[in-house]
This record gives structure tokens, sequence and C-alpha cells, in this order.
């Protein structure tokens, strides 16, 4: 078999699986963890997995139709049951999505990276200059989606406020894992024990899962950071723009910012973005974003 077969074969395999959670999801007992690329999606279906006591049908090469934990980017369809959909700032999707791209730049097996970065950038970019790429980048992933059906703005006015799905946010992990994990338990019906939950966010934490806290950087793995607001490091104020024009009211709409003039702030680094256009940034240099706790996360 080439060795494109096993992932055609997992692309057959996610596609049935989809059409089965649209009827049978209950019947079969399957819980689907949606999210938009880069949300977090694989540590969640993973603690989920461990806290509800299902297999998590990772990278199956054959449709799932048993009790279990699946992970999908789909599009919303009003048959889906057992839903949980996981929401992420989108600045700092884009940000996890450009350092995706980057890693993937000098593999050969993912043409597509080396394809958009030499669009946008040249034969030879400079993939380091992030604040001065990330513009161009945005507005790409706006109008060529990768892993979802649409940009991260419709995709996310297409999914929320859906009646049956339970919705939580990566920042609401992070901030603490344990209750959050148990609230969506709670909501599907499950009950486990405290000390299960605990020991499902241990074992899927960044130390256990990656050999790093929170913070320490590895752009060459899958979990590169694990913190929340890295986009404060690397916005500029075209940057700021371009999304704001993108996925602004979305951003908003979602609670992320309590008003559209957060796009007039500066993107000055350490600028508390909640504080207001007057506010004086905490000092030079980076914004320590904040590990909080220390789940993997990408």
């Amino acid at each position: 078999m080439s060795p494109r077969g096993p992932h055609k074969m997992r692309l057959v395999a996610n596609q049935v699986t989809r059409l089965i959670c649209r009827r049978y999801a209950t019947t079969f007992g399957i819980y689907p963890l949606i999210e938009y690329p880069k949300c977090g999606g694989t540590w969640l279906c993973r603690m989920l997995a461990d806290t509800m006591q299902l297999p998590f049908a990772q990278f199956s090469s054959l449709p799932v139709a048993m009790p279990s934990i699946v992970h999908g980017h789909w599009g919303y369809h009003k048959g889906y049951k057992n839903v949980t959909f996981l929401m992420r700032d989108g600045r700092d999707v884009m940000v996890s999505f450009y350092f995706h791209y980057a890693r993937d730049y000098k593999n050969p097996r993912h043409a597509y990276a080396r394809k958009a970065f030499t669009h946008l950038y040249g034969d030879s970019p400079d993939l380091s200059d992030v604040r001065a790429n990330l513009p161009r980048f945005i507005e790409h992933l706006s109008k060529d989606p990768v892993g979802a059906p649409a940009d991260w703005s419709t995709y996310h006015d297409r999914w929320t406020d859906k009646p049956g799905v339970v919705y939580t946010r990566y920042e609401a992990l992070r901030a603490d894992c344990v209750a959050e994990m148990t609230r969506i338990a709670g909501e599907h019906g499950f009950s486990p024990e405290p000390w299960r939950v605990e020991r499902a966010v241990e074992g899927n934490s960044m130390e256990r899962t990656a050999g790093r806290k929170p913070g320490q950087e590895d752009r060459s793995s899958f979990i590169r950071k694990g913190v929340v607001g890295d986009w404060k490091n690397h916005f500029s104020e075209d940057s700021l723009r371009v999304f704001a024009e993108l996925c602004g009211q979305t951003l908003v709409r979602l609670g992320y910012e309590d008003s559209p003039d957060w796009r007039d702030w500066d993107a000055t680094p350490g600028r508390d973005p909640h504080a207001g256009p007057d506010a004086e940034p905490d000092g030079p240099g980076d914004t320590p974003a904040t590990p909080e706790h220390s789940e993997a996360t990408p």
C-alpha cells in the first residue's frame, strides 16, 4: 500500500463516521468533539475519554459505530447529537496555525505549507519574522481555510447558539480544567468521581505529554507553548487591523472582547487588551502570556 493509502482510508472513515453521528450518535453512544483547527481539540478529547471512561477513536481507519469520543472539524448539521463544541480566541488560533505551517514548511510530506508560504512570502521566506508575516497569513486562512469548511469567523457563527450542544472554551480549560471537565461531563449525563477527573487532567498535562511546562516554547513540537494570549506577542497593528476586518464582529459576539473598539488599540507587547486605549503596557519585551495550569495544548 502506498504511503497515502492509510491517510485516504482515515479520510473515508472520518466521512462515514460523520454521517453516522448525524443519525446514530445517541444510539451508539458516540460523543463528538468539534472545533475549528488549533483550538486544543486533541487535548480535550483525551481528557474527555479518560474522564468519561470511553475510548478516543483517534486516527481510526474504519468508521466508528461504538461508544467513544470522536474528533472532527465538521460543519454544523442539526442532526449531530452529544456534541461538545470547543472555542478559542481567533487571534491565538491564527498564531498557532502560523507556527503549525512554519513547522511543516520543511517537511516534504506537507507540501501545502511550502506551497502556501512560497505563494505568500517568496522562495526563501524569513519565517522567524512572525509579526511581519502574520497579516498576509491571516488573510490567506480567511480566503483558503485549512482543515475546516469555513474560516474561523464563519465557522463559529454557524456553530454557536445551537440547542443541545455543550460549549466550552480553551481559555476556561486553562483557567480551571478540573471544574470545566466536571461540568462538561455532567452536561453529557456523566458523574465522574473527582479523583478520576483530576487524574485525566494530570495525565494529559503538558509536563506529562511534552516534558515541558506551559510557556516553555518548542516551535518544532505539535504542543508548541501551551498558553493563553500568545497573540499579544506576535500581532502587529497590521495584524490587528486585518483580523478586525475579517473576524472582529465574531470576536466580540463570542465575548473575547467587550466592544469593537478593541481594533483601535495598539498591539504594544504587554498591553492588556481589555484595559482600554489609554492603558500603559506592563513593561518592555514580550507579554507573559498566561500558562495558569499545566494542560497540554497547541
